[in-house]
């Protein structure tokens, strides 16, 4: 039987940030949020096989090396999931909408079946690294219970390069993901060079004051470095690192939805409601 992914903590982790300003030539910004894909994975058809996006930018998810899409609905009221390996199975998008150098947010439910490794749920590019990745990093065994402990993660990179400078945030470790469906929203505010993870609808912001021992900071956002345009279609479970896919996810991913623009916390609240479905803009 699978539930839903237990509320978390959070805790945040910034590695090589170098803030700029953005460069003269940076594509004008907006922050008004529109809806580009939404991949419900109810079913796919063709060859490749693939399921269909019903975003304004149609774009397909094709499936690869025996990625499926499953009839059955654990969890949302429509039908349909993509099930995953671990370990070649992947979704790719026939297109690339997404601009991840402007204001973006993505937003997916994951159900992870193997959570004792690193596995990617969401990425983009398909060069040396991922300019953006949505993923579950895992710790080590819980000392008092015995699971397997890890955290959520959201990390952007600022250009295509094993030295890329990147901006990371995460949810404190969680013991209770196995067979547990997750709600996720990565959101990237370009105005404000802010990286923000929401884990089943939520974000943290515990801070502490400088002179209390006795607080520990829990925050999912932070400032951030600008992405780079990976000028690519997103990835569904799997990443790219040092030129190689990596990090396939094990287990099941829904309603995956990208928008250009930062969402507000009540939306990201509403897409986190495993009761109610949200119809797709036309």
């Amino acid at each position: 039987m699978t539930v839903r992914g237990s509320r978390l903590l959070a805790a945040v982790a910034v590695t090589g940030v170098l803030l700029a300003a953005p460069a003269a030539t940076a594509a004008a910004d907006t922050n008004q949020p529109q809806p580009i894909d939404r991949w419900k994975f109810a079913q796919a058809s063709g060859s490749p096989l693939n399921s269909p996006d019903e975003g304004s930018a149609h774009a397909a998810a094709v499936l690869g090396n025996g990625a499926s899409v499953s009839p059955e609905e654990p969890l949302l009221p429509a039908p349909g999931f993509l099930r995953l390996d671990g370990a070649t199975g992947y979704a790719e998008a026939a297109a690339a909408p997404l601009h991840a150098d402007r204001s973006f947010t993505l937003t997916a439910w994951a159900n992870s079946s193997d959570p004792t490794r690193d596995m990617t749920v969401l990425s983009q590019g398909t060069g040396t690294t991922s300019s953006v990745a949505l993923r579950w990093h895992y710790l080590g065994v819980d000392p008092y219970g015995g699971g397997p402990m890890g955290e959520w993660q959201a990390t952007v990179a600022d250009s295509d390069s094993p030295t890329a400078a990147r901006t990371t945030v995460a949810h404190t470790s969680n013991i209770s993901v196995l067979e547990n469906w997750t709600h996720l929203a990565l959101v990237y505010d370009a105005d404000a060079s802010r990286l923000t993870l929401y884990v089943d609808g939520q974000r943290e912001n515990q801070s502490c004051e400088p002179d209390a021992s006795d607080c520990t900071p829990h925050v999912s956002s932070a400032p951030s470095v600008r992405p780079f345009d990976a000028g690519a279609g997103l990835e569904f479970g799997r990443a790219r690192t040092d030129g190689n896919w990596t990090e396939y996810f094990a287990g099941s991913l829904d309603d995956v939805w990208v928008h250009q623009g930062v969402l507000s916390e009540a939306r990201i609240a509403q897409l986190a409601d495993y009761n109610v479905e949200s119809d797709t803009p036309n």
